[in-house]
């Protein structure tokens, strides 16, 4: 019982990355050097062209309240199949389209849906399997299936447009990635909700890993009172702060009252608007790297390459989380900040690099920042908020802030770019935003140590500290 256990989780969590290569890293590179296509195509501006591939983005964290209230009726499997069919018939549609105008729906709205559908129970499912230990290291791993979709497709799409159009182009992609899809999504498993065996630690069933069925949620303090346990735990990092064996683990959905504090918490606040800004600036390579390097001159080839260097370099980013991720002397959350940080240098010396040469390079590191932000936003908001709201609310605000920014990152970079006919100045603009972000995100430990002084000073609550 026990092999078999142990079959099951490690067949689930080897589907997972695959899923996100097939359809995540696909819809990425498509927006990557689709942009280009349809901006030619329809003849339309940046802001217009780029808003497609920021709705299927953002779709891709705002249907997540969706995906929720699926999962109460359906499993994780069917909502996953489910999603590669409408993924796969949003790009086979778009193929079809006589106006721009229809793309919004098909790509921007089909794919965007699809994709949610597919990360967001895949995500549940390696929360639920691994919240106990080595969280970083799964979530990285699972994560590793978009870049590596990123390194994949680029050339393969770039071949296909160059040999049988756009049009083409997605139809094949639409076939190719609906087989491997679907094939994928077959293996892919539940969490066992009763007949969970034995964890390594062979603690009784009742304090096995249960994320479903528990009755009430913990309240942890965000600002916590000096020397409490939660705070010791933060301080730590992820596995410490989930890996404590007496540890009451929560339902996924908070009642009235759950919801009504998390919507007071100035830490969700924080981490809203920090992690929308990083999203939002980061969606820069998304949507218009590649249409950047073709206003240097650079061929399709060069561009193709630029763009697998950066997947490179957010490969080497997220395998080097993974090693480290869960034995970080201080919260994940900082890796945030280090990426909105440095992130703002390279964009600025994106607004003047003008070889192939200097431009690989900064893709290289772009690649490498931006993993700080792609491979431990999630890891980030479970160490935050996991044990206080439940797994369900972590993907909740691990995927609708990127989404909200992604959907907006469009007009910011786009407009800029149709008013003064460069990127220079909303590059400059994206600089700016990666500081507030990082404002933001630094707001949250200091807000937790400060309200811990003045509940320790003043024997207060150990309630969150509410907005």
């Amino acid at each position: 019982m026990h092999l078999l256990h142990t079959v099951r989780v490690h067949l689930s969590f080897g589907i997972s990355p695959l899923e996100y290569l097939s359809c995540s890293g696909g819809e990425r590179t498509i927006n990557f050097i689709l942009f280009v296509s349809l901006k030619e195509e329809f003849h339309a501006g940046s802001a217009a062209t780029g808003w497609v591939g920021s709705v299927a983005i953002a779709l891709t964290g705002l249907c997540s309240p969706l995906t929720v209230i699926l999962e109460r009726k359906l499993s994780k499997r069917t909502i996953v199949n489910l999603g590669v069919v409408v993924f796969s018939a949003g790009l086979f549609v778009t193929s079809f389209v006589p106006a721009l105008g229809y793309a919004y729906f098909t790509f921007g709205v089909m794919t965007g849906v699809g994709a949610n559908f597919i990360n967001q129970p895949t995500m549940v499912v390696v929360l639920e399997w691994f919240a106990r230990k080595n969280f970083s290291r799964a979530m990285v791993f699972t994560l590793l299936g978009s870049t590596c979709g990123m390194l994949v497709f680029s050339p393969v799409l770039t071949t296909c447009i160059s040999h049988y159009g756009w049009r083409g182009a997605l139809r094949i992609l639409g076939g190719g990635i609906l087989v491997l899809g679907v094939a994928n999504g077959m293996f892919l498993t539940d969490p066992p909700t009763e007949d969970y065996t034995a964890a390594p630690d062979d603690e009784p069933p009742d304090e096995k890993h249960e994320l479903e069925n528990m009755d009430k949620v913990k309240q942890v303090p965000e600002g916590g009172t000096e020397g409490s346990d939660y705070e010791k735990r933060s301080s730590k990092g992820h596995g410490a702060d989930l890996s404590e064996g007496n540890i009451d683990l929560q339902v996924n959905n908070i009642d009235n009252s759950g919801f009504l504090h998390l919507i007071k918490s100035l830490e969700v606040w924080l981490w809203s608007i920090g992690v929308l800004f990083s999203y939002l600036g980061w969606n820069f390579f998304n949507i218009n790297f590649a249409s950047f390097m073709e206003g240097l001159d650079f061929s399709s080839s060069q561009t193709a390459s630029a763009i697998m260097l950066f997947a490179c370099g957010e490969i080497g980013g997220k395998l080097l989380i993974g090693v480290i991720g869960d034995r970080l002397p201080f919260m994940s959350l900082y890796l945030l900040v280090i990426s909105c940080i440095f992130g703002t240098v390279v964009l600025g010396l994106l607004a003047i690099v003008k070889t192939f040469t200097t431009v690989a390079v900064v893709a290289v590191v772009s690649g490498l920042l931006r993993s700080c932000i792609y491979g431990t936003t999630i890891p980030s908001a479970a160490q935050l908020f996991h044990e206080a709201y439940g797994a369900h609310t972590v993907e909740v605000l691990s995927f609708v802030p990127p989404g909200i920014g992604t959907l907006i990152s469009a007009p910011v970079s786009g407009v800029l770019y149709d008013v003064t006919g460069d990127y220079v100045l909303g590059i400059f603009v994206i600089a700016a935003i990666f500081v507030c972000a990082s404002a933001a995100l630094l707001g949250i430990p200091l807000h937790r140590r400060f309200g811990s002084r003045g509940l320790s000073g003043s024997g207060g609550s150990s309630l969150p500290v509410p907005l």
